[in-house]
């Protein structure tokens, strides 16, 4: 009979060493260079106003920090100094080509680990926590705040009670090394 061992805080890395808390300089190169592909910066002209964002790594970071930064826009539009229309078209065009870049690319992909790769990643959690045995991932489920539906029904389903407001949960599980082996979003409520 196996016994129940829990993670707890002191088990775990520090949040800024974790790879769900960080893009390392060589993988956002990386994924800067594959954006670059799928995103063109119109060129500057004789007339108007240049462009306010003209670099793809401005680009990139904008997009990356709406993503992960819990800020409100005006907050994202006065640190990349943009005005409102110009942060709103070049996020949408930006998620498109972050979608279409990311789209088949092999460093970015989702898997389930082998079984010969789980064992390898059970050994890991096992050399630091020598209770844990069997085990190779660890789940992580963000609540994401989202706009409350005009619907009372959807909204009552949705509304999480205790933080009073409207989220959708992801459930993202990640393997000891750091890479997710499977995720899934847009649970209601929490």
């Amino acid at each position: 009979m196996r016994c129940r061992h829990y993670l707890t805080v002191q088990c775990m890395d520090s949040p800024s060493d974790s790879a769900r808390m960080m893009l390392y300089r060589p993988a956002f190169h990386q994924l800067l260079h594959r954006f670059t592909e799928f995103y063109t910066i119109p060129n500057l002209n004789s007339r108007g106003r240049p462009a306010k964002l003209r670099y793809h790594h401005r680009i990139l970071g904008l997009v990356l920090s709406f993503y992960v930064e819990s800020m409100e826009q005006s907050t994202l539009w006065t640190l990349f100094g943009a005005p409102t229309s110009t942060f709103s078209r070049t996020l949408r065009r930006a998620e498109e080509a972050l979608s279409k870049a990311l789209n088949g690319y092999a460093p970015v992909r989702i898997s389930w680990p082998s079984p010969a790769h789980q064992v390898e990643l059970a050994k890991l959690i096992e050399s630091r926590e020598p209770f844990l045995t069997h085990t190779f991932d660890f789940r992580f489920f963000p609540l994401m705040k989202v706009q409350q539906p005009s619907n009372a029904d959807l909204q009552n389903a949705m509304c999480n009670g205790w933080l009073h407001a409207v989220f959708v949960t992801g459930k993202i599980c990640f393997a000891a090394d750091g890479c997710i082996i499977w995720s899934k979003h847009n649970y209601p409520g929490s």
